[in-house]
């Protein structure tokens, strides 16, 4: 048998031994404890957020980006499903990408071009990229995957693509207006161009409003995406009135992102929605109003708000360039029209001359024939006729020589009323005997700036043509009161008759000299020229409404100083 017993030297040695192991087992762990600190401090300072899966799809580590990213804390992460990280809608999907990965691994780098969605802790989604690779330990096979938040990259990417939608639109808009196309095709164009843009929240929806002839009313030019059950947009709105009144009377874009009491006009086949009145303005003078439509519950974006603003600018420019052109084709239509009125001026008044010193001789022969043949013989008649067409000559003669001369008005503080009251009193008595009724309705005025005789005698060619398109009587009204055009104040005279009425063709001709739709021995077609001419050297302006079978009306602008 072998000596079993060990010597007090044999167990010291032992012993010692064993404290030898002991310290190599303690070195070990704290040379484990270090690289570990060291390798979680290296994770901690990668700049992106880092986490690691295992097979079983299981979170087995995390850095401190990723708990900073995604608001959990060490603790509570790990070893959750990494689902847990992902918005429901993509879960399945990323399932399969996961499980693909390991089987068949390989290094994907960011911006890899798949679009993926992460969630927080707080429910809330944003977007990011991930790079994976393939880590193999001692015990398992993991996936390291870096995650970075790119919300700013995307935004900033959406931004410069709308800026581009943007930018290419308002090039668009400038082509159109250039184009030889009416207001209105182009304002069709432009809404199709800016309700087609992808990157913007709009419904297809929307309209133009422009101020015209009334400037307290928005009048629609054109609209797009408005179906029989949708309702077609208000036709008219008042100025400080609704959305679109209040964007025009207050310069600024009014919003609202649902049918609320700002919505004072209710149109038919109405839908839920909200609006961006946006004013259509030149300087501090509001043209219009753009309303494009949007869903009900949509927040309002600054960016939206901004374009909008573009396009109304634009838009703005396109009015102001349009109407710009119509005042030059206006003025120049003027200027051929005064040239050849001055033409016709100069050889009239010749004529008028040359006809004047014989006609002055006939006149006088006449009389004093008239006064030597007996009364109640065919010489006596004929002696009769010739002083009466002498006379209707004088009075053509006059006429033209008040066309064709340029008299500069003299003017004098009046009450226009006076004026007018002067002309009623002359012709009572031939409305008397046609059965016309006259009508007068003042409203309370300033005085003046005006040439007595020459508004006398305008305002009494539009009393005798009103009197002589009533052969069967009627009625006479005339009308007095101030408007503003332009921001110029004008005092106005309107002289409305119930007589035959003016065919729509012709209202463009009755301004012509010589040209008149009386009978050839009442009309001379010089009386309105001669009343248009007064009220323009006046420096006002003349209108004219006229329906057949109804009446006419010609309104008088005289221009008068505010606070005299």
């Amino acid at each position: 048998m072998g000596n079993s017993y060990r010597t007090n030297a044999d167990l010291l040695k032992e012993l010692e031994q064993m404290r030898r192991k002991v310290q190599e087992v303690e070195d070990c762990k704290m040379e484990f404890q270090n690289v570990q600190e060291k390798y979680e401090r290296l994770l901690d300072s990668a700049p992106d957020a880092l986490v690691f899966v295992n097979t079983e799809n299981k979170i087995v580590q995390a850095n401190a980006q990723f708990e900073k990213l995604f608001g959990y804390d060490h603790g509570e992460i790990i070893g959750r499903d990494l689902d847990v990280l992902l918005p429901g809608r993509f879960r399945e999907r990323h399932r399969g990408y996961v499980a693909g990965f390991f089987r068949d691994p390989m290094v994907r780098p960011m911006g890899s071009g798949i679009e993926i969605y992460a969630k927080k802790k707080n429910e809330e989604e944003f977007p990011v990229d991930i790079s994976l690779s393939l880590l193999q330990t001692d015990v398992e096979i993991l996936v390291s995957a870096a995650i970075r938040d790119i919300t700013i990259r995307r935004q900033t990417e959406e931004q410069i693509k709308l800026n581009f939608m943007i930018q290419r639109t308002l090039n668009e808009m400038l082509k159109i207006s250039l184009e030889p196309l009416s207001l209105e095709v182009q304002f069709d164009r432009i809404l199709d161009l800016i309700l087609s843009i992808p990157h913007l929240s709009l419904q297809s929806k929307g309209a133009i409003y422009i101020i015209e002839d009334d400037p307290g009313i928005l009048v629609v030019k054109a609209h797009r995406g408005f179906s029989g059950s949708d309702g077609v947009p208000c036709q008219k709105i008042p100025v400080g009135k609704c959305l679109c009144g209040q964007a025009a009377s207050q310069s600024e874009t009014v919003y609202a992102n649902h049918v609320n009491g700002r919505h004072e006009i209710q149109c038919e086949g109405g839908f839920p929605h909200g609006h961006y009145c946006v004013p259509i303005q030149s300087g501090h003078r509001t043209l219009g109003v753009i309303n494009v439509y949007v869903k009900e519950g949509h927040k309002r974006s600054g960016g939206e708000e901004s374009f909008l603003a573009s396009v109304a600018s634009t838009l703005a420019g396109i009015v102001q360039h349009n109407r710009t052109e119509h005042e030059k084709e206006h003025l120049q239509a003027q200027l051929a029209q005064a040239e050849k009125l001055a033409a016709l001026g100069r050889f009239t008044a010749n004529v008028a001359h040359e006809i004047r010193n014989p006609l002055t001789a006939i006149g006088g022969f006449a009389r004093r024939l008239d006064k030597t043949i007996p009364q109640k013989t065919k010489e006596k008649e004929y002696a009769n006729f010739i002083l009466s067409e002498v006379a209707r000559l004088e009075g053509i003669l006059k006429n033209v020589l008040t066309f064709s001369q340029d008299v500069t008005p003299q003017l004098e503080e009046y009450d226009i009323h006076e004026i007018i009251d002067r002309v009623v009193t002359m012709k009572e008595e031939i409305c008397r005997e046609k059965n016309i009724s006259i009508h007068k309705s003042y409203s309370e005025l300033p005085a003046v700036l005006v040439d007595n005789t020459q508004v006398h005698e305008a305002v009494e060619n539009l009393v005798v043509n009103a009197i002589d398109s009533m052969p069967r009587g009627g009625s006479l009204t005339i009308s007095t009161n101030k408007e503003v055009h332009d921001g110029i104040p004008y005092v106005y005279v309107s002289i409305h008759d119930s007589g035959t009425g003016i065919p729509e063709d012709k209202l463009d001709l009755i301004y012509e000299p010589f040209y008149t739709t009386k009978v050839a021995d009442k009309g001379t077609g010089l009386g309105l020229p001669i009343t248009k001419k007064v009220v323009e050297d006046h420096g006002g302006f003349m209108k004219v409404e006229s329906e057949v079978g109804k009446g006419s009306a010609f309104t008088l602008y005289f221009p008068y100083k505010l606070n005299r």
